[in-house]
């Protein structure tokens, strides 16, 4: 029970920070990625993450510390004010990386027709697919079914439930 509690507060924290960021990331000319409130096991401290992207949807961040550094000074004070956070936690702002992890709808959608990297739950040789992990051309999503163009495969649809995790892919 103990455990449904912290899952369901960190679930409202995340929701709680992310409408207080989003406008004003904009504001500043940023697109809000990804909100996560998590216990760093190697530190054993809590951590508030907001990632940040470019609005323009290039694959490879071109966040800046700068960039990074005007968020936090602008959230600071209204994370300050508003203290949805019961306990102790550093904040941290920072870029998604060039190989970010798709984890929302807006996410999957912006990258329809760019690789991506799928990791999936269970190898799936019944399809053509017999590593866990690949590389694909993310094609389509629609009624929680993802559409990949495999090399070796050809175009394959998977139930979002047997993915994993799905990332961008960049070569550089």
């Amino acid at each position: 029970m103990r455990e449904m509690k912290a899952k369901t507060n960190r679930k409202i924290i995340e929701q709680t920070v992310r409408n207080i960021s989003e406008q004003i990331i904009t504001d500043l000319g940023l697109e809000l990625w990804n909100v996560e409130f998590y216990l760093d096991k190697e530190t054993n401290e809590y951590l508030l993450e907001v990632t940040i992207d470019k609005p323009d949807g290039s694959e490879i961040s071109s966040i800046s510390f700068e960039d990074c550094e005007k968020v936090t000074h602008a959230l600071n004070p209204l994370l300050d004010e508003s203290d949805p956070i019961e306990q102790s936690y550093s904040f941290v702002v920072s870029s998604p990386g060039i190989d970010r992890e798709l984890k929302t709808e807006a996410h999957i959608t912006k990258y329809i027709g760019k690789p991506v990297t799928v990791a999936l739950f269970a190898k799936r040789p019944d399809i053509g697919i017999g590593e866990k992990t690949f590389r694909a051309v993310l094609k389509s999503h629609e009624n929680g079914t993802l559409s990949f163009e495999i090399e070796t495969a050809g175009l394959i649809t998977l139930d979002k439930k047997e993915v994993a995790a799905l990332y961008a892919y960049n070569e550089i």
